[in-house]
Formats: structure tokens, sequence, C-alpha cells
């Protein structure tokens, strides 16, 4: 298929987006939706894209995947839609630039079932459970993670904010 041809079929950026936030938000009725930012800190000379995707979806959400669903063989399906998150190192907003000292960090959208919310969100501290938070900073390679619920009709801004200056 030729480029031509594949820029056709391609929806506008801010059709994705809509698409997403339609997605997310019909999961609203038995799902949790969390935004998720991971700073990761370079503990060597390795540091490309792929290696801190993989820290993120291989460490962070294993951990999740952990807290969430003991037994093992169910671990792989605890997390129904894992595959939002999107790579940071240079990208900025309209109110900050980006500096040469900018941190490796993903941003995430993350669903999780509100049968099983407890076992990854205090309600009392609205944060991570202290056991999952220690799990998660165990890693050797992340330096901090912001988790917050998102709002009931604050899905777009979410959305648009984990994408801005990246193709979806």
């Amino acid at each position: 298929m030729t480029n031509q041809a594949t820029t056709r079929f391609s929806l506008s950026k801010d059709t994705q987006t809509q698409h997403w936030t339609e997605f997310f938000d019909s999961k609203r009725q038995d799902h949790q939706l969390f935004a998720i930012t991971v700073v990761f800190k370079p503990v060597d000379r390795i540091n490309t894209r792929e290696r801190w995707e993989t820290e993120y979806a291989a460490g962070v959400l294993k951990k999740f995947r952990r807290a969430i669903e003991p037994n093992q063989a169910n671990q792989e399906s605890a997390l129904p839609f894992p595959d939002f998150y999107f790579f940071e190192r240079f990208e900025s907003t309209g109110l900050r630039t980006a500096g040469r000292r900018s941190p490796f960090h993903i941003h995430s959208l993350l669903p999780i079932r509100k049968s099983q919310l407890h076992r990854v969100w205090s309600h009392d501290n609205n944060n991570l459970t202290d056991r999952l938070l220690k799990d998660i900073k165990s890693l050797g390679t992340v330096q901090s993670i912001l988790v917050e619920p998102v709002k009931e009709g604050h899905t777009m801004e979410w959305v648009r904010y984990i994408t801005k200056q990246k193709q979806i």
C-alpha cells in the first residue's frame, strides 16, 4: 500500500482522540480509569525509547498485574487494556519548554476493574496502596510514579495530554 493510500484510510488525530475517549468512557460502569506518569532514572547508557517502554510494560505493569491478581495464571488478563501509553523525553507543553535534562517518562491511561480496585488503590490516602507503591519503587529504574483517577467528563483532556505531538 502506498503512503497516499495509507493516508486516505487513516483517521485524523481529532477523530482518533474521540474514539479513544469513547472507548475509555464506555468502560466506566465496571472500571475506574487512572492517568499514570512514570519517571525513569537513567542507570546506564541504554536510554532508548524501547528500553523505557519495556521497563514500563514488563516492570510497572507487571507489578500492577501481580497486585490485582495474585494467581499467576490469571495475571495476563488482570489488566483489560494495558497498551495505551506513550514515551516522552523532549515533548513539552505550551506552558513549559523541554530542556536538555528532561526526564525519560511514560504517560498512560489504565482502566482497573472496580471489583479489584481495593487491591491497588487506597481511598484513605487517595493513592496507590502502600504495598504496590513499594513494589513499583523497588524497580531500580523508577524514579517516581504519579497515579490519579480520571474524573468523569475529563477523559478527552487526558487523552489529548498523553498523546500531545504524537502519532496515534
